[in-house]
């Protein structure tokens, strides 16, 4: 009688539970976000809320995916991506801010985001100003956004610290 009365009990629980949910069809079209894909794919480094991702000063160009959340667009879209200078707790006496022109060139620091599409990609050059002995070069690459697309304030930056031996 006691087994019975509990999965009553667990039925019933599980009936009015049940009688509570609504069907909600959402889907994330409300705004477009983007996001870099290496911001997303990588574990944000120590006392960071981004990745620091470790290069070769010998690398040349490098490529990142950059990711549409939301609605795709309908027309191109100019975005831009720059340099964000705010890298001063991560300098020492091995690692020093990078130089454009010096480590590395954005080439004008812009990227198209075309209709019809969930990803773009943003490149720019790592500069090699030969070997420096015992010593990185650090740059923090971050995404600007525009007033049609809005920046994920999680995913929005990865370092590169450029590696000068």
């Amino acid at each position: 009688m006691k087994k019975n009365s509990i999965t009553l009990l667990v039925l019933l629980c599980g009936l009015f539970l049940a009688g509570c949910f609504q069907d909600i069809d959402t889907t994330f079209d409300e705004y477009r976000l983007v996001e870099l894909e290496t911001a997303v794919r990588t574990t944000s480094a120590s006392g960071a809320t981004f990745p620091i991702v470790s290069v070769t000063r010998t690398v040349g160009i490098i490529s990142n995916q950059v990711n549409i959340a939301g609605r795709q667009l309908k027309a191109p879209e100019e975005m831009a991506f720059s340099i964000d200078t705010a890298v001063s707790s991560f300098l020492n006496a091995t690692t020093i801010r990078a130089v454009e022109g010096t480590h590395y060139n954005l080439n004008g620091g812009k990227f198209t985001f075309k209709a019809d599409t969930s990803f773009s990609v943003i490149r720019f050059n790592v500069l090699n100003p030969g070997p420096v002995t015992g010593r990185s070069a650090l740059l923090i690459l971050k995404l600007d956004g525009n007033s049609n697309v809005k920046v994920s304030e999680n995913y929005r930056r990865v370092g590169y610290r450029i590696n000068l031996n």
